[in-house]
């Protein structure tokens, strides 16, 4: 009798071509799909803690709607739900993908330096993608090279998408990581700098003013995810025209792993649930992300770190958090050199609660805002919503 051949485990994997071609596990999340294009509004913006599987959900996405991928929609999702009920919109996009991490922040020019550079990068690659689909790519490629504005460089790709009469679908991955990088700082130059870059005449406004402008034209939709919504208020009317899904109790399982997912991933993967002597709902816990959503969901790198370790070592975890995980207490840090921000944290781990509101969205200048600090903390994954119950304080 031939042995049961077992899925890999995607631990670190956020590159959905690779998960489904080399034999990972993918836990199916792709009838969310056919929910967000249903959406009235085409230009959506959603956060969750870090390493909760963004990036591999925008990269699905990505393979889904650009028109380079069209010969391999079947090999990709035929298994997968939207691969069996396929929306009508599927590889018919030209997708423009941004990821802002990484970026240099250690001043106003390094910044204007590393951005532009970034927005090149990003414009140049999805031409580069496109070679077989654009017929004079190769113009358009040396036109964006010699380029320093950003806005031409994105109306650039804008003009080729055109030429072959699509539409364009623009992906913000990180969308928030340099706000995040220079808000930690703890100095009021980082806050300078942020202000400068993100508010009046700032290279980042810029360049969300021209999607704005480009979604009155060639943009199909827009999608942004991060960690945190600050930018989202700080930018104004520069980047209006979104919709925050990110406490939309009908996507609270669109990251993350419920337990049910959890359990088959263990299945598919030949992980033994009888020989795990700990308890992963005590150590790992579980999100909710809408006090009237019905499951919690764990962070599935917490859990994909767990059994990547439990397939190596049994149950000798020394350390229940993974490294990757914890370069957020250094903002931590630096954020409750606040004063009042220290206090409230103290208070925090005291009463293990707090009553507060959740906020949408904030300024940096409102950080210090009791509301809005509880707000920073559970939108970094410190603070955890608790379902609704008359007899206890919720957190």
């Amino acid at each position: 009798m031939e042995a049961k051949k077992y899925k890999r485990l995607p631990y670190g994997n956020s590159n959905f071509e690779s998960v489904i071609m080399d034999n990972y596990a993918y836990v199916d999340k792709t009838h969310f799909v056919e929910m967000l294009e249903q959406e009235n509004n085409k230009y959506l913006f959603f956060t969750r803690p870090r390493k909760f599987g963004k990036s591999l959900f925008f990269s699905m996405l990505s393979h889904y709607y650009d028109i380079n991928g069209a010969d391999n929609f079947k090999t990709l999702f035929g298994d997968l739900y939207i691969g069996k009920n396929p929306t009508p919109k599927h590889n018919s996009m030209v997708v423009l993908k941004f990821n802002f991490s990484g970026l240099d922040t250690g001043s106003e020019e390094y910044f204007r330096i590393s951005f532009i550079g970034n927005i090149r990068q990003s414009v140049l690659t999805c031409l580069e993608n496109h070679t077989d689909c654009i017929p004079n790519v190769s113009e358009f490629i040396q036109e964006c090279r010699g380029q320093e504005s950003i806005a031409e460089m994105i109306n650039i790709a804008f003009r080729a998408a055109k030429s072959i009469g699509c539409k364009v679908f623009i992906v913000i991955d990180e969308y928030d990581h340099f706000a995040n990088d220079l808000i930690a700082l703890g100095t009021s130059s980082g806050d300078d700098v942020y202000r400068k870059i993100i508010r009046a005449n700032g290279l980042v406004r810029d360049f969300y003013e021209t999607l704005k402008m480009g979604s009155e034209t060639i943009i199909d939709r827009i999608m942004l995810t991060g960690i945190m919504p600050i930018m989202l208020d700080d930018l104004t009317s520069g980047f209006n025209i979104s919709h925050n899904l990110s406490l939309d109790p009908f996507y609270n399982e669109m990251l993350g792993f419920t337990e049910e997912e959890v359990a088959w991933l263990m299945g598919v993967t030949g992980i033994d649930q009888s020989l795990i002597d700990v308890d992963i709902e005590f150590l790992y816990n579980g999100y909710l992300f809408n006090e009237e959503s019905e499951h919690r969901v764990y962070n599935p790198s917490m859990i994909l770190y767990f059994f990547d370790y439990f397939q190596k070592r049994g149950n000798r975890l020394k350390y229940i958090v993974d490294d990757n995980l914890k370069t957020d207490y250094g903002r931590l840090r630096t954020l409750i050199a606040n004063g009042t921000n220290s206090e409230l944290l103290l208070k925090i781990t005291e009463d293990n609660h707090i009553l507060s509101t959740i906020n949408p969205k904030f300024s940096i200048d409102e950080l210090h805002d009791n509301e809005n600090f509880a707000s920073l903390l559970y939108y970094m994954g410190l603070l955890d919503m608790t379902a609704p119950n008359p007899f206890l304080p919720q957190s």
